[in-house]
């Protein structure tokens, strides 16, 4: 009997012990990290910062790896805790949750100006912000990751990191320039007009790189079944034209022959733009179908188009080549771009971006997550690195990407590594470092918490469980992907003909309703002049009406068909397909189009469901399952607060509402709209990198003593106001209001000046005590 060999599966056990054994050791490397610093130290007669107390740590670390402030549940099993190495199991512990997820979301859409709505519309910016957090919780290594931006192709259901450039739809060089400002931390923007007047960079070098990405194209989705539609409709406008098509002339003509039959040409020329122009203006309406139909997937493709050239502007100044010459794709700094035989040069750019070789990619990603972590970098600005540029440790820097590259770009693990040194666990540096000093680094420096950390830290004295994931914004997101999957494959299943026939049959309601649109808007524009707004509103509404009730004929000839084909390809579809009932050709229908564009607002209408497409409804068991799931834990959560038995249930159902309603920032939508606290707070509307706003306001301060924001921190079922009703003592309540707030018990003189103001005639109460620890620079600051 042959024996199964062993060797094979002994050789893949060792090489993976010994790719796992490639990466360092956390506390190693963070003990070599302290090492360098500490010489630093001594050569520039310093000494670190005095060690911080669990209290003091435990604060910083919530806010740095999960952005908000820990409960005082959280503070209390850690704070409790005897175990020696209970610091560096808390750091793996926080790493490993939804909430360094959220807050490392919050941090990458800054520099990467994800928007949730916005330049790349409502799919495709669903898609990528979620694309964004999946790569985290998945801890894809930023080379990766970058990689598969840079390199995006296909449609938003497909890929969602195409976000990427749709971010920039339109604007290819401006894409370049925040690609080489954001990976490799070059600023290069000035050489897209003139060569750079402070760096080494030329025009040149800017359009040579540029010629690399030039070829992507951020498109509206055109299938071919759409394409081939249009085609059909040209044809037949063609054909009008052709009607009046004369035979060549003949060489034998007479001059007299020749002059009648330019005569004739000129009339047939005139009778064919007449017979083509009332072609085109019958099938205007037909036109405005299919423009209906692409504008329901807008921006939610991008490909890549070899044969689109970048040329040199028509000023171009140098003597290096003329205006509108063809530029050749030329790297600007690092190693050669090589790419492989049948490799695309979207790729092979990728590539190049983030190999270990490019010295500026690993360079700029450790000094960005440096600073995340002290609060500054080793190279300031992080974005902006020069010839010239020198670390402020140039040793420190240097084991930085060593640091990274031996950790294959795991985020998580280098940042494991920073956490766990003793430079960290210091107390801060409270001076500011001016611009152009160097920094040693004897401790992080005081920092300001961002918009999103205050919002978090305000949601988690509301929300006992605060990291908790917005389930059903998730849940809807996913289904205005699939629902735009959906719709783009079902639309392809359709002949050019049937596409073509289907939007003839929509456009009869079109053309119906043209006139009487127009005549309404005529009606609005007078009562506007009349300044009677009532009236404008009251016809704009019945525009609105008309308008999609015109609409409702794109989903019935058009959508309906083509996903009833769809479901047929691929079998197992559901439907109760009445008679006289619209069937909505996606998952959800309200949240399916963008621009304008839906295929039903009849929420009562059937729907059409297909595996693959349509997620499977939940069975009433599951239903019930999981809310007893959910009233369980509540009920737990309620005996841990010491809620009465009699008042549990009533408890349930008030934090159902609760987490539903406080969410963290990165469970909204993002960024927040205008008016939200984020967005008062300094959060950054996205449209440029890093525009966060970190400086105190006017409407900060009204904020902080005047919104909503505070009822809501004394809600009886707060998480702050339970744990503080929890305490029995008058001054253990003030001890879990501290130690909520500020994560450390009040100091005897606090206490002191406590209990002298309550007795006093003021009539203070707790909630004053509240008032005034939440506006101290205590809380708002990361010490």
């Amino acid at each position: 009997m042959k024996r199964p060999s062993l060797i094979t599966p002994l050789v893949v056990l060792l090489g993976s012990l010994t790719l796992q054994a490639a990466k360092p050791d956390a506390q190693q490397a963070a003990r070599e990290i302290d090492a360098i610093l500490e010489k630093d130290w001594k050569a520039n007669k310093l000494q670190g910062n005095p060690a911080i107390s669990d209290d003091v740590f435990l604060r910083r670390i919530y806010l740095d790896v999960v952005g908000r402030i820990p409960t005082h549940r959280e503070a209390e099993e850690f704070l409790s805790s005897t175990d020696k190495d209970k610091r560096t199991k808390l750091i793996d512990r926080l790493l490993a949750s939804e909430g360094y997820v959220q807050h490392m979301y919050n941090y990458l859409a800054d520099i990467l100006r994800a928007q949730s709505n916005g330049q790349a519309g409502g799919i495709t910016g669903t898609a990528y912000t979620n694309y964004i957090k999946d790569s985290l919780r998945q801890n894809k290594p930023w080379d990766k990751f970058v990689q598969e931006m840079v390199s995006a192709e296909g449609d938003a259901w497909d890929s969602g990191a195409i976000g990427y450039y749709m971010r920039d739809r339109g604007m290819p060089l401006d894409n370049l320039a925040n690609t080489v400002r954001v990976f490799l931390g070059t600023r290069i923007e000035c050489a897209q007009c003139h060569n750079h007047p402070f760096d080494k960079w030329s025009q040149m070098q800017f359009y040579q790189m540029a010629a690399f990405t030039y070829g992507v194209e951020t498109n509206d989705y055109y299938g071919p079944t759409q394409v081939a539609a249009r085609d059909m409709m040209n044809k037949e406008i063609q054909a009008e034209r052709d009607k009046f098509k004369l035979a060549p002339p003949t060489k034998n003509m007479t001059p007299e022959e020749r002059k009648a039959y330019k005569d004739k040409m000129e009339e047939m020329g005139k009778q064919a733009r007449v017979a083509s122009e009332a072609k085109r203006k019958e099938m205007r309406p037909v036109e405005e179908v299919l423009g209906d139909v692409r504008n329901s997937l807008r921006y939610t493709s991008v490909s890549f188009n070899t044969k689109r050239e970048l040329r040199l502007p028509h000023d171009y100044q140098y003597t290096d080549a003329k205006p509108k010459s063809v530029v050749s794709a030329s790297t600007m700094m690092g190693h050669e771009l090589k790419a492989a035989p049948g490799e695309k040069k979207l790729d092979a750019f990728a590539k190049w971006m983030t190999s270990p070789e490019n010295p500026r990619f690993t360079t700029v990603i450790a000094n960005r997550l440096w600073k995340r972590v002290f609060g500054l970098g080793q190279i300031e600005p992080v974005d902006e690195l020069m010839e010239g540029t020198v670390p402020m440790n140039p040793e420190l820097m240097k084991q930085l990407e060593k640091l990274m590259v031996s950790n294959e770009y795991d985020l998580k693990a280098y940042l494991r590594v920073l956490l766990n040194t003793r430079a960290y666990q210091r107390a801060v540096t409270r001076e500011e470092i001016p611009a152009g000093v160097t920094y040693h680094f004897t401790g992080p420096v005081l920092r300001r918490m961002s918009a999103e950390q205050m919002w978090d830290s305000f949601v988690a004295l509301i929300n006992p469980t605060p990291d908790m994931p917005n389930l059903p914004t998730r849940e809807a997101g996913e289904r205005r992907v699939l629902a735009a999957k959906k719709l783009g494959d079902a639309l392809n299943e359709l002949t050019p003909e049937e596409m073509l026939k289907g939007a003839q049959l929509a456009a009869v309601k079109y053309r119906e309703q043209s006139d009487q649109v127009k005549e309404l808007q005529k009606k609005i524009a007078d009562a506007r002049a009349n300044d009677d707004k009532q009236t404008a509103k009251e016809l704009s509404r019945k525009v609105s009406d008309l308008q999609r009730l015109a609409r409702q004929e794109v989903n019935n000839q058009v959508y309906l068909p083509a996903v009833k084909k769809l479901a047929a390809s691929v079998g197992g579809a559901k439907t109760s397909d009445k008679p006289g009932d619209p069937v909505v050709a996606s998952s959800d229908s309200s949240m399916m189009m963008n621009g304008g564009m839906i295929a039903s607002t009849d929420m009562n209408a059937d729907r059409i469901k297909i595996p693959g497409y349509d997620k499977p409804e939940k069975t009433d068991e599951q239903v019930k399952a999981e809310r007893q799931k959910q009233l369980d834990e509540l009920m737990q959560e309620a005996v841990y607060y010491g809620i009465p038995e009699k008042e549990r249930k009533g408890y349930a159902n008030y934090r159902v509402g609760q987490m539903r309603n406080w969410l963290r920032a990165a469970e909204i939508e993002s960024p927040a709209p205008r008016g939200h606290y984020l967005r008062e707070f300094g959060q950054s509307d996205r449209e440029t990198i890093e525009n966060a706003n970190y400086d105190a306001s006017v409407p900060q301060a009204l904020a902080m003593m005047n919104s909503q924001l505070l009822p809501g921190i004394m809600e009886r079922y707060s998480q702050l106001m339970l744990t503080v009703n929890k305490a029995p003592y008058p001054d253990d309540k003030v001890e879990a209001i501290y130690m909520t707030l500020l994560t450390r018990k009040p100091t005897p003189r606090e206490l002191e000046i406590w209990n002298k103001a309550q007795s006093s005639d003021a009539g203070l109460d707790i909630s004053d005590l509240i008032y005034a620890l939440i506006n101290t620079q205590q809380f708002i600051f990361i010490q």
